[in-house]
């Protein structure tokens, strides 16, 4: 999680003492934890309190209800995400080099943080909007970046090629976790196989 608070997130009243920061955050950590060992709607948010050893009171100085601090989950995954592969593609001076360069940050990413399918697809059972918006502000984002480098691609269609991009990333990710890949393995996976089918396309000719 990070550790600066995200500021206008609907529901969600950000403290503004460093103490109050620490149990906002400690909530947040037991709930995205229970969320994942049971469901969210098997969660109450007596039983985030008490894992937290916090009154319940105090949740509600932060969250006005349970939904929102789901809501924030969904909302630091994104930030926490992009922050990753806005670092990953500093430097790099080409979309080739960028989307391998962020391709391999989100598998990583994956690895490391394996609770953030859970949190993001579980999120269309507790809001759909919720789930709604997370990939469509993904995607916004993707195109506009798409859009930037338009002379390297085939397509002018950077909405469907953002969804796309998005998506395999997003099943890589899966791969990197089932199998626990290390560095050298998504380096290996990315440079030797995606990348070569993006630069040429996946099909032959056909005769």
């Amino acid at each position: 999680m990070s550790n600066e608070p995200i500021r206008n997130v609907k529901g969600v009243h950000p403290p503004k003492t460093n103490l109050g920061l620490v149990k906002m955050h400690t909530l947040v950590e037991v709930a995205e934890r229970l969320f994942t060992q049971s469901s969210f709607f098997e969660v109450s948010v007596s039983d985030i309190c008490k894992e937290a050893h916090t009154a319940v009171g105090t949740f509600y100085i932060y969250f006005e209800t349970k939904t929102d601090i789901y809501r924030y989950l969904v909302e630091d995954y994104k930030r926490r995400i992009k922050r990753s592969l806005s670092q990953s593609i500093a430097g790099c001076t080409t979309r080739y080099e960028r989307e391998r360069a962020g391709i391999k940050s989100f598998v990583r990413f994956s690895v490391e943080n394996p609770n953030v399918y859970h949190i993001v697809w579980g999120s269309l059972a507790v809001e759909k909007q919720l789930f709604e918006d997370y990939y469509m502000s993904f995607a916004d984002s993707y195109a506009r970046a798409l859009r930037g480098d338009q002379e390297e691609l085939v397509s002018e269609d950077v909405m469907s090629l953002a969804y796309m991009l998005m998506g395999i990333a997003s099943f890589l990710g899966l791969r990197g976790i089932f199998e626990q890949m290390n560095d050298e393995q998504i380096d290996a996976m990315v440079d030797g196989t995606i990348m070569s089918i993006l630069e040429k396309g996946l099909f032959r000719p056909r005769t």
